[in-house]
């Protein structure tokens, strides 16, 4: 037996030879490289989970250029305040005229007509916070003619650059757009006699800030005209975090009563003028979500 092994060692090694030069595939040269140590599989990297912030802007630009406005895993946000999917424009105060002069500054995302709330007059310096593409800034540029003027805020470059295009369409020289966050205003002190907003404040993260920002670059006596999402009733821990929730002007929203604390905190009297809680219904056909529009006056002390 061993004479028989010893035999056959010869041919043994001369395939093993072969095995490494034609490495069971072919006798491709590169075939018998040295192959490379096997590594453990890598685990996916996760991509960073965006901010509320980042998200926002991101879906709200998309409305600007018009494209389809949708998060991963939830559904498209886009049409009334990113809400219902549908313009509500009329119901909540705007005139056929007013829309019907610059229809492309209307994108249906509001929940009020805050120029409406109260007075607005001839040479005053008109602040809207969330500018959007330009829709109330306009209406309000027509109210304090070329003695006023009017400053539009966004964090978004394709909501200020839509805006930007309307006013040289339509040649509307008294309006400014600007690229900021309403929590650090581009904005002089006490520069500003009427703030206007339109459902932006709930998407801030601190909207102390906001109000603070309001309160420094009011004129001592000047007003905020807003029209926001406040809540009824608390939501659940899933609804604050879904995006669907949050870029629809509802995720990020505060209850009422803490709202309105905030506001006077930062050095405002407010006056409430309307309550809308039929919004929800507007906008989704149903009452599930314990949401309304706020519509108030504050006044800077």
């Amino acid at each position: 037996m061993k004479k028989l092994l010893w035999m056959f060692l010869p041919f043994l090694f001369s395939g093993m030879a072969h095995a490494r030069d034609c490495c069971e595939c072919s006798c491709n040269p590169d075939c018998c490289k040295p192959k490379p140590e096997k590594q453990k599989p890598k685990t996916p990297k996760q991509k960073p989970k965006m901010s509320n912030k980042d998200l926002i802007k991101q879906e709200y630009g998309k409305i600007a250029q018009g494209t389809d406005s949708c998060v991963p895993g939830a559904e498209c946000c886009a049409g009334g305040c990113c809400g219902g999917g549908s313009d509500l424009s009329q119901y909540l105060g705007y005139s056929e005229e007013e829309l019907k002069a610059i229809p492309e500054a209307n994108f249906g995302l509001g929940c009020g007509h805050p120029v409406s709330l109260g007075e607005i007059k001839a040479g005053d310096v008109i602040l809207d916070l969330g500018s959007g593409a330009g829709i109330d800034c306009f209406i309000a540029a027509k109210i304090v003619g070329q003695s006023g003027k009017v400053i539009g805020v966004d964090m978004t470059p394709a909501m200020i650059a839509k805006a930007q295009e309307n006013a040289k369409k339509y040649n509307i020289q008294n309006v400014e757009f600007r690229l900021g966050e309403i929590e650090n205003l581009p904005v002089k002190n006490g520069s500003i006699d009427i703030i206007i907003s339109n459902c932006v404040i709930n998407l801030s993260d601190d909207k102390d800030k906001v109000f603070q920002e309001a309160h420094r670059v009011l004129k001592p006596g000047g007003k905020m005209y807003v029209s926001d999402v406040v809540l009824l009733e608390e939501l659940t821990p899933a609804q604050r975090t879904d995006p669907q929730l949050i870029c629809a002007c509802i995720g990020g929203a505060l209850l009422q009563d803490e709202y309105i604390k905030k506001l006077e905190t930062s050095g405002f009297i407010v006056e409430i003028i309307d309550l809308d809680t039929e919004i929800n219904k507007k906008w989704f056909g149903n009452d599930e979500l314990p949401i309304a529009s706020l519509k108030f006056i504050a006044h800077r002390k």
